[in-house]
């Protein structure tokens, strides 16, 4: 029997022994029952359907809405809430739980393709490369997280590739501790999210990771967190908010977008090079950061972590690296 723990991506911890993320294919082909608690089987999950999923995969879904899983037709649908109905059945489990041991062959081919594809990736994330691809950043950015240890910061993560790319790099050592856009891909949440964590866990640090489009589409909820943020006499300062943003292309990655025919008249999705996003933050009170090199990268890292202040650190990202949501190009 197959589980599925990606979608617990956040719940469980990345370093955790049946966290499958990083052999997420291999779980989902070789799948025969899949215990889905709380999600759809939507495209994340690739609806649920062959070639990703075997043919023969039973489902068991676990809903608050009946609409929702009478739509899903799964093997099995329990409605209820989430929290309860798991632990209903941990009590009918209890005295006699299916378990399945470390030398379990299932459990040995997860973890040696995890750690396969780990080694693969930490390869590529070794690289300095210069102008910035994603992953060179983001191990840096990691390496940061990482460093400040227990307890661990609430990461945030929106953005086409910086999303992506995120999602296999910044490891989650704490439960709980990973927001993205989610199911919708609703690109725009980062600031409003970085607020209400905060919030909610004033002694942890909240470091945002986006894309320069899902830092554009709310980009001046900066004003609404950086006042109350900074009046320390109204705010605990451990509840102050830092922010990253990593400005990447989204939308462009082909040469004429530059220099082609279309270059003095660009789409509206178009990429542009140099623009100042770290200047926004100091506008109201909160500190930028211009970076485009491994050493400017790790100095604003080590800088902006300890001061207790809201900081947006502007990475220079190669733009032609990366995919174009959508494919738009140059249709304006």
């Amino acid at each position: 029997m197959g589980f599925r723990f990606w979608r617990l991506q956040g719940l469980l911890c990345g370093t955790n022994e049946l966290a499958a993320t990083a052999a997420r294919s291999l779980a989902i082909g070789k799948c025969d029952v899949a215990l889905v608690v709380g999600a759809r089987l939507n495209w994340l999950l690739h609806f649920g359907e062959p070639p990703k999923w075997s043919k023969d995969v039973k489902f068991i879904l676990v809903d608050i809405s009946k609409e929702e899983i009478e739509l899903q037709k799964p093997c099995l649908g329990l409605v209820g809430d989430a929290a309860k109905v798991v632990e209903m059945i941990n009590k009918e489990i209890k005295d006699d739980p299916f378990c399945l041991v470390e030398t379990h062959p299932w459990v040995e081919a997860i973890q040696k393709k995890a750690n396969e594809n780990v080694s693969k990736m930490e390869v590529q994330l070794a690289k300095d490369v210069v102008p910035f691809n994603f992953l060179t950043p983001m191990r840096i950015i990691r390496d940061a997280i990482l460093g400040m240890g227990s307890p661990a910061p609430i990461v945030v993560s929106e953005g086409a590739n910086t999303m992506d790319v995120g999602r296999s790099v910044l490891v989650q050592t704490d439960p709980r501790t990973r927001l993205d856009a989610g199911t919708w891909g609703t690109m725009g949440v980062g600031r409003g999210y970085c607020i209400a964590a905060a919030v909610a866990s004033p002694d942890k640090l909240v470091v945002a990771v986006e894309g320069d489009s899902g830092f554009g589409f709310s980009a001046m909820e900066v004003e609404g967190g950086c006042p109350s943020l900074l009046t320390t006499a109204a705010v605990d300062q451990s509840s102050e908010s830092r922010r990253f943003h990593q400005s990447v292309s989204l939308f462009t990655n082909s040469p004429e977008e530059i220099t082609g025919p279309f270059k003095d008249d660009p789409a509206p999705t178009s990429f542009v090079p140099g623009a100042a996003y770290h200047l926004l933050i100091e506008a109201f009170g909160g500190k930028g950061y211009l970076v485009g090199t491994p050493d400017e990268l790790k100095s604003a890292l080590t800088k902006s972590f300890p001061t207790r202040k809201p900081a947006v650190i502007n990475v220079t990202i190669d733009p032609y690296v990366g995919a174009e949501s959508g494919r738009l190009q140059h249709k304006n």
